[in-house]
């Protein structure tokens, strides 16, 4: 019989949706803390049919997001040093 080798698929935990602006200083902190991590562009909000209205009115809607991913055994050490950059 031949064995196959499966490698194990880390699975991936979102640890929030960032303004662009934001996800530089959540990678950085991220890097230092030596958390691998993977993003994901969130433009769902660009669909919103009021948008424009919204826009027009100067009410500055809800633009795009950046969804940060971390491995599932980083996650909480990732959140902690989250609410440390974004205390709640």
């Amino acid at each position: 019989t031949r064995q196959g080798t499966m490698q194990s698929v880390e699975k991936f935990e979102a640890i929030g949706a960032f303004e662009p602006r934001e996800v530089k200083r959540v990678v950085a902190l991220l890097e230092a803390q030596g958390i691998p991590f993977d993003l994901q562009a969130d433009n769902s909000a660009l669909s919103n049919p009021v948008r424009a209205v919204q826009l027009s009115m100067g009410t500055y809607p809800e633009g795009s997001k950046i969804v940060i991913f971390v491995p599932e055994a980083d996650y909480a050490a990732a959140v902690e040093a989250i609410k440390v950059m974004f205390p709640v």
